[in-house]
């Protein structure tokens, strides 16, 4: 009965990425996407089939209306009509429907690499193995006590390097090799560590790899945060980002991969990437950038797709395949499982072109794989198989959730003379970051003793030009119903506002988890996620030890008179517990033992050996930075050994 090879849920950084691989080697592939396929609506340049029956158009291409498409509720790009989840920050209280997207990535083909921001890091070989670096530090008990459940990867970071390098190729990652490095090598934290015999054991901490483009311009927002990330005595650096470098010529990726390819290790080049570059990619370019800074919470509209995302790079390419298929409006509820060969066979859907009359389909495969996101991959399970779920023999299935501490950092607005100095419209949406409070070892005078010269983890710094003025002056109205005066001055000081974002990493906690609301339901009637979170201990002290190297980041500006002090301006502002729709981590972690962990090595379900989840819910650290590269890098050597080990 198995009409397809493979059927994939998600059409993001891991099943868009795997769809392709998969499909390039032969293999029958059907490609599941809840939301539409908006981008085909607003442009056609990528040649996108039409719909059938044609979806009513969403995006004008001509527009980047704010309340549109970034504020509207339900924004249709980020959840489909009728789905939410609930949030409680504990087991023991009741869980309420979230506000606004709170657990949702993206709902259009393409997934979240569609609206992330192209933040473009590869993980730190530290994060690969960060049990073991708590536990040379003396710190892995204190840990203990206080509830987390710190993992190494059960990969090592020389098996993701070679896929870090197709990864760049495919997104086009512009920056600075060498400057790059250097921000990480200088940095105090790293000079401390570097003496451990241990951590230079961890992998290679200076790439070779160029990056595929020189580095994005330097902005007058990314001015003004470098200058005061430089003043306050650490090491700021261009962002590498994916896209088209502004300025350069048409991008050939064909061209590009061919140089990449020449360097893999003969083991990773057999079964795919030893094919013909004529025949394992389009001749297609990609054009530059075009400055806009419509990236982050947006589609991207520039001429032949500068911002990389799956749907500009290898759903392109799966559209050209015949043995490959893509359906979109297509909500999966169900993995089909046979409990007496323990084995997947297919998934149950809705389709919701015509949502208001939803028809099940049944699609039947011989493997099944899995890439939703960290919240709706773990309801995905937790509604398929035996009554607690797939993947759950151990109640392993949706603990250790993790979405990073967003809303951490400092922001500061400028006095009122100073108006139009930041011109947050040019350029990208982040443009500088820093890895000196990657990791911090608390100094403070008043630390209490059993902290005092410890290390907590951190994150990546990072200046936000936002491209979303209503958004605050929406928030200003709702809390407090000011109206008026008050809001066209929220809406002035926003011009003048500098932030810096700091992407802290939240360690796992098996209590931080999603499983199913046992009294809510979606508008079909489907219980919804149910995300329990609340930050631990070393996050509230990690928020202490960071507090004084975030306000020297703008004390230059306050010392000289831009940045008028007072006590809210500027103000260093704490991870908001329940924002958590981007970044979502753990719930199936990856791991060798099924009694600690949900996949393998592969990715593949413990005990279910054609059930395979290649999204960031493997993940079993969070690091400290956007993880797409790393999903991406993750599905490309998933796929690569399907292609290698399944036959």
């Amino acid at each position: 009965m198995a009409a397809y090879d493979f059927v994939i849920v998600g059409s993001g950084g891991g099943g868009g990425t795997i769809a392709w691989v998969l499909a390039r080697a032969g293999l029958r592939v059907l490609l599941l996407e809840q939301g539409q396929d908006f981008a085909a609506q607003a442009s056609e340049h990528i040649g996108a089939m039409p719909s059938d029956p044609p979806e009513p158009p969403q995006f004008n291409a001509s527009l980047h209306d704010e309340y549109r498409f970034r504020l509207e509720r339900p924004d249709p790009k980020r959840r489909p009509r009728g789905n939410y989840n609930t949030f409680r920050t504990t087991s023991a209280t009741a869980a309420e429907p979230m506000r606004d997207m709170g657990g949702w990535t993206g709902s259009v083909l393409g997934g979240g690499s569609m609206l992330w921001g192209t933040w473009s890091f590869r993980a730190l070989p530290v994060d690969l193995n960060l049990l073991s670096h708590f536990r040379a530090l003396g710190q892995e008990q204190m840990l203990l006590n206080w509830g987390y459940s710190v993992a190494n990867w059960p990969i090592s970071y020389a098996e993701l390097e070679p896929f870090y390098n197709v990864t760049e190729t495919l997104f086009a990652v512009c920056g600075n090799r060498p400057a790059f490095n250097k921000a990480v090598t200088v940095t105090d934290w790293f000079k401390t560590f570097s003496a451990r015999p241990e951590f230079k054991n961890y992998g290679n901490w200076n790439p070779s790899f160029k990056f595929l483009g020189p580095e994005y311009p330097l902005t007058p927002v990314g001015h003004f945060v470098s200058e005061g990330i430089r003043r306050s005595g650490n090491h700021p650096v261009i962002l590498p980002n994916a896209l088209i470098s502004p300025g350069s010529n048409a991008y050939r990726t064909r061209d590009r991969l061919k140089e990449t390819l020449s360097g893999l290790p003969a083991s990773v080049k057999k079964g795919l990437w030893d094919q013909d570059i004529e025949s394992l990619w389009s001749e297609r370019e990609r054009d530059a950038c075009n400055l806009c800074g419509y990236c982050g919470e947006y589609l991207c509209w520039g001429g032949r797709s500068p911002k990389s995302g799956t749907y500009a790079t290898t759903i392109a390419e799966l559209r050209d395949i015949p043995n490959a298929e893509i359906r979109t409006s297509s909500v999966a509820y169900e993995v089909l499982y046979d409990s007496r060969l323990r084995r997947a066979t297919g998934v149950r859907y809705l389709d919701i072109r015509d949502p208001d009359h939803p028809r099940v389909e049944t699609v039947h495969a011989k493997n099944v794989i899995v890439s939703c996101g960290a919240v709706q991959s773990a309801r995905l399970l937790r509604m398929s198989g035996p009554r607690e779920g797939l993947g759950n023999a151990y109640d392993q299935l949706g603990r250790n959730a993790m979405f990073h501490a967003f809303g951490w950092g400092i922001k500061g607005s400028l006095r009122s003379e100073f108006q139009g100095l930041l011109h947050s419209e040019f350029g990208h949406t982040g443009n500088v970051t820093a890895f000196d409070l990657y990791f911090m070892q608390d100094n403070r005078p008043d630390a209490p003793p059993e902290l005092r010269e410890k290390w907590c983890k951190g994150g990546t710094l990072g200046s936000a030009a936002k491209k979303n003025p209503l958004e605050g002056a929406f928030g200003l109205a709702q809390r407090s119903g000011q109206a008026g005066v008050p809001l066209m001055e929220k809406l002035g000081a926003y011009t003048r506002t500098a932030e810096v974002r700091l992407t802290g990493d939240d360690l796992p906690m098996p209590q931080n988890r999603v499983d199913l609301d046992p009294t809510w339901v979606d508008e079909y009637g489907l219980p919804v996620a149910r995300i329990t979170r609340d930050f631990g201990e070393h996050e509230k002290w990690a928020a202490k030890v960071a507090d004084a190297s975030l306000r020297a980041i703008l004390q230059p500006y306050v010392d000289s008179g831009v940045i008028l002090a007072n006590k809210d301006n500027p103000k260093v502002t704490g991870g908001i517990v329940d924002l958590i729709g981007d970044h979502q981590l753990g719930t199936c972690r990856m791991g060798d033992d099924p009694e600690t962990s949900v996949v393998d090595r592969y990715c593949r379900v413990h005990e279910i050996e054609n059930l395979f989840v290649v999204d960031s819910s493997v993940f079993p650290t969070g690091f400290g930075l956007n993880p797409m590269m790393t999903v991406v890098a993750n599905a490309l050597r998933v796929g690569t050994w399907i292609v290698q080990e399944m036959p």
